[in-house]
């Protein structure tokens, strides 16, 4: 059983079948499938969905089928992100913009969220196509509110909360909620499972929003990006909450300017300089590990199971900061 459940294998099962979803013999869509496949993702979101489906023994195929759609979905997500956020590299990597070209990366993720539609369809299950449904939804709205407040300095923790939702939570709360529908669930399980995906969700994209402040090497990207990019994130609203206005004030001024004056050494410097006197780090790490805290008492109401603890071994790790 340990074995069945090592993390390379059920990495390894969910390639596979995002190879097989996405079948098209045209040059450039194979060239962008093949990119999704070996992007060197975690694939976190189908790990937790065929997880959370086998400690309820539900058939394997169709929880890894999911959890491919789930993935299908994260992955144009990001190629769309690309585009939109003219980002030539993710993960280290040159991103997809760069290697095909805008037109092709847009229409390269339309044609992998068509791909995985028409799996899902194949499962004939209206509950399912609801919550797939609606965590589309959810990612083209948030990307909206966030491209609608970047730059501004008036974002406040409610409406950052709901683009961390739409972006990330909501996905994870489609892997988790699906894995109980495909189980054969109560309605009342479902919802749980749920929230549970969703806080999931959070505190993935809280500890990366933390990261990029504080240690950006474990994201494979340049620290301070999303200051730079002029987003006010989990960080900066944490440095809200400990810094006196007038300090606090001057952040807010840099984050109103064009992007160059966030790029020079010295305001960079200064912005950490400032977060070292004022504890930003230690209140923002702080309540991050709350929030882990509540999510572990959350998993705990789960069936235990050999999945569970694997799922509860994957936060801590993620808690590793």
């Amino acid at each position: 059983m340990t074995n069945l459940l090592s993390l390379p294998n059920l990495i390894q099962n969910v390639n596979s079948e995002l190879a097989a979803i996405i079948g098209e013999g045209l040059p450039i869509l194979t060239e962008i499938r093949n990119f999704t496949v070996h992007s060197g993702g975690k694939r976190i979101r189908p790990i937790l969905l065929i997880l959370l489906a086998r400690a309820n023994a539900a058939e394997e195929g169709g929880a890894v089928a999911l959890g491919a759609i789930t993935e299908i979905i994260h992955a144009s997500s990001l190629l769309h992100d690309d585009v939109i956020d003219e980002a030539v590299e993710r993960r280290g990597k040159p991103s997809g913009r760069k290697l095909f070209g805008n037109k092709q990366v847009i229409l390269g993720g339309d044609y992998l969220l068509s791909c995985g539609i028409d799996r899902l369809n194949e499962f004939k299950n209206p509950d399912l196509m609801t919550v797939f449904t609606r965590a589309l939804r959810n990612l083209s709205v948030a990307e909206l509110i966030q491209m609608e407040y970047a730059g501004r300095t008036d974002i406040t923790n409610d409406i950052y909360d709901r683009i961390i939702y739409g972006k990330t939570a909501s996905l994870f709360e489609t892997a988790a909620e699906a894995a109980a529908i495909y189980s054969g669930l109560s309605a009342e399980k479902q919802a749980f499972y749920a929230a549970f995906g969703k806080n999931l969700g959070m505190f993935f994209q809280l500890r990366d929003d933390y990261l990029d402040y504080f240690n950006a090497g474990l994201l494979q990207k340049p620290a301070l990006t999303d200051f730079e990019n002029g987003l006010i994130t989990f960080p900066l609203l944490a440095a809200r909450e400990v810094m006196p206005d007038s300090i606090y004030s001057e952040i807010t001024d840099w984050m109103s300017r064009p992007p160059e004056t966030r790029k020079e050494p010295g305001v960079r410097k200064k912005l950490l300089k400032l977060f070292d006197e004022h504890g930003v780090e230690l209140h923002t790490r702080k309540i991050l590990l709350s929030y882990k805290e509540s999510l572990l008492s959350l998993l705990r109401e789960l069936p235990q199971s050999e999945e569970s603890s694997l799922i509860e071994g994957q936060i801590e790790k993620l808690s590793s900061l």
